[in-house]
């Protein structure tokens, strides 16, 4: 685990007029709290938060002030078009006292059944934990060396230390398929996909007939 710092501000300012003036300027309004803090309403830089979210990393330094919280991006509003960051809600970590969050799945190695031909397929990208503040990892690395043809992963072979999963164990995370398989999957979702549409079309032309007759 490794901590970067954000700088952000102290705003009185709050509205949605006052929130559209900082996004113009390159500031995302948000919020800081957590258990025997007061909410703060902050301001941080654009820029640097994005930054921070493409370093995927899970905990974050906050320079409130002049004053230095560790704390997690707990919720990221976006706009539904443009992708754009609206507002951010920071929770403060407090020594020795678990916290609930997700974490991402980084897949390494090449399997024997892609070295096969086979298709690696990621079902989760990221998992549920519980973990102490000091052991909080920016990612669990998950080796797939191992996998052959019809193989899969599950939950509960993960390994990380000090962590909790909080999702069901035999939850599939991964798995490596033939391509044979891949494409009869993909042939049947067409099909399923061709048998919904049908009927449509074919209300459409009995209406059309029904109005043909209805004229005559």
């Amino acid at each position: 685990m490794s901590d970067v710092m954000l700088k952000v501000e102290s705003r009185d300012l709050k509205g949605k007029s006052k929130a559209r003036k900082l996004r113009y300027t390159g500031m995302i309004p948000a919020v800081v709290y957590g258990e025997g803090h007061d909410t703060t309403s902050v301001t941080l830089n654009t820029h640097a938060f994005e930054l921070f979210l493409k370093g995927n990393h899970s905990v974050v330094e906050l320079d409130i002030n002049g004053k230095k919280e560790r704390a997690i991006v707990r919720e990221i509003q976006r706009h539904p078009v443009t992708g754009n960051v609206l507002h951010v809600d920071f929770m403060l970590l407090k020594t020795g006292q678990k916290i609930n969050l997700y974490v991402n799945l980084h897949f390494m190695g090449k399997s024997a059944g892609v070295k096969e031909g086979g298709i690696f397929q990621t079902i989760k990208s990221e998992v549920h934990i519980s973990v102490l503040p000091k052991d909080i990892p920016d990612f669990i690395e998950v080796d797939i060396s191992g996998l052959n043809l019809g193989d899969s992963l599950r939950i509960k072979d993960i390994v990380a230390e000090n962590v909790e999963f909080l999702e069901d164990p035999e939850d599939v995370i991964c798995g490596v398929q033939a391509p044979k398989m891949v494409e009869e999957e993909e042939a049947e979702e067409l099909e399923e996909e061709e048998e919904l549409a049908e009927p449509e079309v074919i209300t459409a032309r009995e209406q059309e007939e029904e109005s043909e007759s209805g004229s005559e």
